[in-house]
Parts: structure tokens; C-alpha cells; sequence
């Protein structure tokens, strides 16, 4: 009687490690089907924030850092100055008709601060422009700077922004020429002397 009482225990044993191990080796089992799944997931890219309103480090007002869009120069805060720029700029029609097929292999890097007065004057009157000669404004990319030329994310880093706006003219991902502060002439003629590659040199290029 012993005997089979002992041999019925062994088997308990046995069997309640093997469950133990099984349970073991199933959880190990998921663990790396979960691992596996995860790795697995598709890696989502990264989209930087549009249009963040800070306060101005000279005084009470806020103004826009980093990557920002029409929508955001036109909030609020800055929709009045940018309203007046706007609609004060008279296109110059002529060169616009000669700079309009020019545009269509550009792309166009504006570094800009709200807080800036050349910035405040030139960057409407660039949309202005844009928007008449039927532009592709995606590829037109705008960022805001503080007063010491600088952003969060250092998006400045490696263009030399002295004097903002500086506006930057790219065909076929590169530099062509760059439009700085003020114009020579005009902004549309400034442009179109960019685009032709013809020796432009900006306000404060010898």
C-alpha cells in the first residue's frame, strides 16, 4: 500500500513540474511573439510641431518659433501687421510674368521673426508674390527665429542666418542664391536676378 501511495505521489510531482515548465516555456513562448510583434509595427515619422507661440525674450509679446505656415502668421497676434504688409506690396506684374515659369524648379527656405520689422514687411509681400504667380507653396518652407537667430531644434544650424528674413533659393537641392533683409530693386526683381543666376549679390554680400 506504501508503494503505490509513494508511486502516485512521484507522478504528482512530475506532473506539477512539467505544468510548471510547460507554463514556463509558454510564457517565454508569448514573450517573444509580443517582442516579435512589436519590432513588427510599422515606425511612424517623426512630424515636428507647426506654428508654437512663445514669449518674446525683449518684451511682453508673444511671437512664433521654429517651423511656422501662413496659417500662423496670420493668427491673432501678428494678423494685423501681416494683413497690412500684404495688401500694401504692389506686384510688379511685369517681371512677375517673367519670373512665374522660373519658380516652377524652386524651392524656397525663408528664416524669419515675427518680431522683426524687415521680417514683418518682406515675408507677406513674398506670399503676396507666390500666390499670384500660382506658386506650389509646399515647397516653400518658413522658420522663425529668435533674436539671436536661433530655434529649439537648432533648424538655423549650417545656413549663416545673419539678418533675417533671409530668403533662400534652391534648384535641384541647391543654394542658387539668397535674398537678405531688403531688396536691391524690388523683391520681384531681386528674385527674378536670383533665379537667373546672374551674379546676385545680397545687402550684405561684397
Amino acid at each position: 500500500m506504501k508503494k503505490i501511495l509513494f508511486f502516485i505521489l512521484a507522478i504528482t510531482i512530475v506532473a506539477c513540474n512539467n505544468t510548471t515548465e510547460t507554463k514556463k516555456v509558454s510564457n517565454e513562448t508569448k514573450k517573444e511573439n509580443t517582442e516579435k510583434e512589436v519590432k513588427s509595427l510599422p515606425t511612424l515619422a517623426y512630424i515636428p510641431e507647426i506654428n508654437i507661440l512663445v514669449k518674446d525674450t525683449v518684451d511682453d509679446n508673444m511671437m512664433l518659433l521654429g517651423k511656422v505656415d501662413h496659417k500662423g502668421l496670420t493668427q491673432k497676434e501678428f494678423k494685423q501687421w501681416y494683413k497690412e504688409n500684404y495688401y500694401a506690396h504692389e506686384i510688379d506684374t511685369i517681371t512677375l510674368e517673367a519670373l512665374k515659369p522660373k519658380l516652377k524648379d524652386i524651392s524656397i527656405k525663408v528664416f524669419m521673426g515675427t518680431w522683426c520689422s524687415d521680417s514683418q514687411r518682406e515675408v507677406p509681400a513674398l506670399y503676396k508674390i507666390l500666390s499670384t504667380a500660382e506658386y506650389n507653396t509646399s515647397k516653400l518652407e518658413i522658420i522663425a527665429v529668435s533674436h539671436e537667430k536661433e530655434t529649439p531644434s537648432h533648424l538655423e544650424k549650417g545656413f549663416d542666418i545673419q539678418y533675417v528674413p533671409t530668403i533662400i533659393f534652391y534648384k535641384n537641392e541647391q543654394e542658387i542664391g539668397r535674398y537678405v533683409e531688403f531688396a536691391q530693386e524690388t523683391l520681384e526683381k531681386d528674385m527674378l536676378a536670383i533665379l537667373n543666376e546672374s551674379g546676385y549679390k545680397h545687402s550684405y554680400e561684397e
